[in-house]
């Protein structure tokens, strides 16, 4: 590594090279030096990690070549900030070549900014507020209406859907699609669309599904799961490599029924997320400036969800209404989900950005109601590529992604709904059988 812009390279500066050199992963990384290579210089980012607007996801990055993830995510002006990091440059020697395939694909992705792909219709978004929160206004007027258990069960599938259909909105604004502001982004998306309608911690989710872009699919060499998404143990094992680092009888005794459990599971998978949400909400892990408003939010939610639910009906009929909303809810985000990335490859050595995002992902066809109910993530390996597109743009850029796909030997999986949850299903039992 050459000496940069400040003078006395220190045997960190040394020390950066290298361990980007060797592709020295998180779990190599000393606590205090945190080191990511952009566009082949140098940046020291321990300072900063816990301070980065994103999350965590940079921990996921150390010692690594972020340049794609981070043009991926960030705006050109960041760059500016980013030169406040800079500790050095690479050795010519330490240089990788860029192939075909990356040069293809930023070239690419170049092509839609310059056809406007990046930028949002403000009325496409403010129909899909509206839109979306017609539903949870439906619910509390039927329950406002009847406490009929039919119909309050109605009204709780609805408040289950909503809390789907919020999500992804919540989604696009913490993408940064929608608003130039990021201020903008995170405070409508976040904390009232996730936070307060949705009960989601923002800072939970960003740390949670930045680091799920950034290492989709990926282990580390003893294959404990990087991405969060596929953390799933004691539950569900998503490849034979994870399988096997599972010891107990027990646990591999569970694993068996994993295919047959999964729905029952998913049942529950709101229940674990929004108990997540309000454990880190109100633990020190948010940065202090933060805390107010992930906080107040928060406590404003379970306000308007307890109040409605017990104020509008009978104990009990309140809370079969919450309820049904968790599981329906939980159900709704998890099948979509499921569809994405499960069931595709599982790695544990590093791979350049847009050939990790290919390998682990898969769309699902289009349609009106595909792509109203997973929230355009059915287009998910186009959403995976080109995080900050806004969705209403992601269909338009399919059959550009594919052709680059089989230019370059690599599978462009493209499915209907029903064969992605077959899909998952088979592979599920395939590893079960190993149990």
């Amino acid at each position: 590594m050459q000496a940069g812009s400040r003078s006395d390279p220190s045997p960190r500066r040394t020390q950066c090279g290298e361990a980007v050199h060797h592709g020295r992963g998180v779990q190599a990384q000393p606590a205090r030096g945190r080191w990511v290579v952009v566009d082949n210089k140098v940046y020291d980012v321990s300072d900063f990690a816990d301070r980065h607007p994103g999350g965590r996801v940079i921990y996921s990055l150390a010692g690594r070549n972020a340049t794609d993830v981070f043009a991926a995510f960030h705006k050109p002006t960041t760059r500016a900030f980013l030169s406040t990091l800079h500790i050095g440059d690479l050795k010519e020697s330490e240089v990788e070549p860029t192939g075909d395939l990356l040069k293809d694909f930023r070239d690419l992705r170049s092509s839609f900014e310059a056809k406007g792909y990046f930028k949002s219709n403000p009325a496409y978004y403010v129909f899909k507020v509206l839109s979306t929160d017609a539903i949870v206004a439906t619910s509390i007027a039927i329950i406002m209406w009847t406490s009929n258990p039919l119909w309050v069960l109605f009204s709780g599938v609805l408040l289950g859907l909503y809390w789907q259909q919020v999500g992804w909105l919540s989604h696009d604004f913490l993408h940064h699609q929608v608003f130039k502001s990021r201020f903008l982004n995170t405070f409508v998306g976040g904390y009232i669309h996730g936070n307060l309608l949705m009960g989601f911690s923002t800072n939970w989710w960003k740390n949670k599904h930045n680091t799920h872009h950034a290492v989709p699919n990926e282990c580390d060499k003893e294959y404990r799961p990087i991405d969060p998404d596929i953390d799933t143990l004691p539950y569900l094992a998503w490849s034979e490599n994870i399988l096997a680092t599972v010891k107990s009888k027990t646990v591999r005794s569970l694993l068996r029924y994993q295919s047959p459990l999964f729905f029952p599971l998913l049942s529950f998978a709101r229940f674990a997320w929004s108990y997540a949400s309000l454990t880190y909400c109100f633990s020190d892990e948010v940065a202090p400036k933060e805390r107010f408003w992930e906080r107040l939010f928060m406590v404003l939610h379970y306000a308007w969800v307890l109040g409605f639910g017990f104020g509008c009906l009978p104990f009990w009929k309140g809370l079969m209404w919450m309820l049904t909303g968790q599981i329906t809810g939980g159900l709704f985000l998890a099948i979509v989900f499921v569809q994405s990335h499960n069931a595709m490859e599982i790695y544990n050595e590093g791979k350049d950005f847009y050939t990790a995002q290919i390998v682990t992902t898969r769309d699902v066809n289009g349609g009106l109601f595909n792509n109203w109910f997973t929230g355009g993530l059915n287009r998910q390996l186009e959403h995976h590529l080109f995080p900050t597109m806004p969705r209403h743009h992601l269909g338009k850029t399919c059959k550009a992604v594919k052709e680059l796909c089989e230019k370059h030997g690599l599978a462009y999986e493209d499915v209907s709904f029903a064969t992605g949850t077959s899909l998952v299903l088979e592979h599920l039992s395939r590893i079960a059988a190993l149990a």
